[in-house]
């Protein structure tokens, strides 16, 4: 029964994908990829990972063609970053939400966009004061380690004492206001995925162990949800497997 179970939530994800209903075949392909690695279903997933690698594709182009925003930034300790009012006024799009020594906002955009399901991307950030009386931009790749409190420090401080992996900016580094989505402001969002996913995609080719290789290639998923290389790695680690058995 759940072998039929899993085979049918395949079919319905497949089903939403050529239907182009991306955010739909998203979640039924992502529930099962769960069922069918807790199950060590490797032929399921072998022919699973591209469909999704797809809808992801899709997501994230949509999210790239409406509202570019990488400066949605709390000014001080007393500043809050409102997470629905950041909804409100930016419904599609791709954005940087950054709170002060705090990434919860950014978090809270991305469970009200899950809970919505808007085409809507948005960067887990905080904003740090530094001892020159200036400001940087943390980009942080997962929220399993906690961040750092807000007192100034050097840049070179504050990188150490971050989640690794994390990516610095000052705030001339990202462009002010609202754009609207173009292949030049899609490019340029692209290039800081890729850089915040690049060190756990690296971690993963380099494993050997075949499971552990897929736990890595998933984490990265989990830090940037469209890497494709990831996708297309898991599915030849799963053909691979599923030939062995």
């Amino acid at each position: 029964m759940m072998a039929i179970d899993l085979q049918s939530q395949c079919e319905l994800g497949q089903q939403h994908l050529m239907a182009m209903r991306y955010l739909e075949a998203e979640k039924a392909l992502s529930a099962a990829e769960e069922q069918a690695w807790s199950q060590h279903d490797f032929d399921t997933l072998a022919r699973l990972y591209m469909p999704l690698q797809e809808a992801r594709r899709q997501r994230r182009q949509r999210c790239g063609e409406g509202i570019v925003r990488l400066d949605l930034l709390a000014e001080n300790a007393l500043d809050f970053v409102d997470p629905r009012h950041v909804i409100e006024n930016y419904p599609q799009g791709q954005l940087l939400v950054a709170g002060w020594a705090s990434a919860e906002p950014a978090r809270l955009v991305r469970a009200i966009q899950a809970e919505l399901d808007l085409y809507l991307d948005t960067f887990l950030a905080a904003v740090y004061p530094l001892k020159d009386d200036t400001r940087a931009i943390a980009v942080i790749p997962l929220l399993d380690v906690p961040l750092p409190d807000a007192q100034p420090r050097s840049i070179a401080e504050l990188t150490t004492a971050l989640p690794p992996h994390s990516l610095i900016f000052r705030p001339d580094d990202l462009p002010a206001g609202a754009q609207k989505g173009s292949s030049q402001t899609y490019g340029m969002v692209m290039n800081i995925w890729e850089q915040l996913h690049a060190p756990f995609l690296a971690a993963a080719d380099s494993q050997t162990d075949p499971i552990r290789k897929m736990e890595l290639y998933r984490r990265t998923i989990q830090v940037d949800y469209a890497c494709e290389l990831a996708h297309q790695k898991l599915s030849d680690v799963a053909k691979n497997l599923a030939h062995e058995k």
